[in-house]
C-alpha cells in the first residue's frame, strides 16, 4: 500500500496519522501504555508512552513523545540520522523544566510512499524509526528549521522503547547548591 495516489496535502496529513499509529502499535506490541496526552496538541506533545512497573524504583516511567513523519531523514554519519524539525518544535523540546520529559520520534517513510506491506505470515511497516531527546540543546538562531542529529541505534523497537522510558521516564534529581546556613552559599 502506498500514499503515492494522494496529493501532496493529503499525504502529509495521512504520514503524520500514520507515524503515531506506528508508535502505537510499536507500544501497544511491547505492552506499554499508549495514549494521546490531550485532546489538543498545543504543548508539542502527540502520545503518552507509560513503562508499567518499577524502573529504577519509580513506579510507571513515563515520557511524551513528539512525533514527525517524513521521506526526508537524511545519512549523516556511521551513528546518526539528521533531520530538519521546525523550530518551533525544538525549542519546546529542548526545554530542560518540563514536569514529563519530552523525546522526538521520527518516522521515515520512503519516498515512493509505500507504507505497509501485506505478507502471508503478517503485515510489515515499512519505515525506519529513530527518537532522541533534545533536552538541553543550545537556542536556534534559525527561524524555520533546524537540523538535529539522532541515534541510529535508538529504534522504535522493545529494547529501543525500553530505554527511552527508563532513561527519561524516571525523573531526574536537581543539583541543590551548598548553602552555608549562617551565612549564604558556600
Amino acid at each position: 500500500m502506498s500514499l503515492a495516489e494522494f496529493t501532496q496535502g493529503e499525504r502529509n496529513v495521512l504520514s503524520g496519522d500514520f507515524g503515531e499509529a506506528w508508535l502505537h502499535a510499536a507500544a501497544a506490541g511491547c505492552g506499554h501504555l499508549h495514549g494521546p496526552h490531550a485532546t489538543l496538541d498545543l504543548i508539542k506533545a502527540d502520545i503518552l508512552l507509560t513503562l508499567r512497573g518499577l524502573a529504577d524504583e519509580v513506579r510507571n516511567p513515563c515520557v511524551l513523545v513528539q512525533v514527525k513523519t517524513t521521506t526526508d531523514l537524511r545519512d549523516h554519519d556511521d551513528n546518526h540520522w539528521a533531520y530538519d524539525l521546525d523550530v518551533e518544535t525544538y525549542q519546546v523540546l529542548r526545554r530542560t523544566n518540563e514536569r514529563t520529559r519530552r523525546i522526538l520520534a521520527v518516522i521515515a517513510l520512503s519516498e515512493d510512499g509505500e507504507t505497509i506491506r501485506l505478507m502471508p505470515d503478517g503485515t510489515l511497516l515499512v519505515g525506519q524509526t529513530t527518537w532522541g531527546s533534545l533536552e538541553g540543546a543550545p537556542e536556534s538562531p534559525n527561524t524555520s528549521s533546524q537540523v538535529v542529529l539522532l541515534p541510529k541505534s535508538n529504534v522504535l523497537d522493545p529494547d529501543g522503547l525500553r530505554t527511552m522510558l527508563t532513561s527519561f521516564g524516571v525523573p531526574r534529581s536537581s543539583e541543590v547548591p551548598d548553602v552555608d546556613e549562617w551565612g549564604g552559599e558556600s
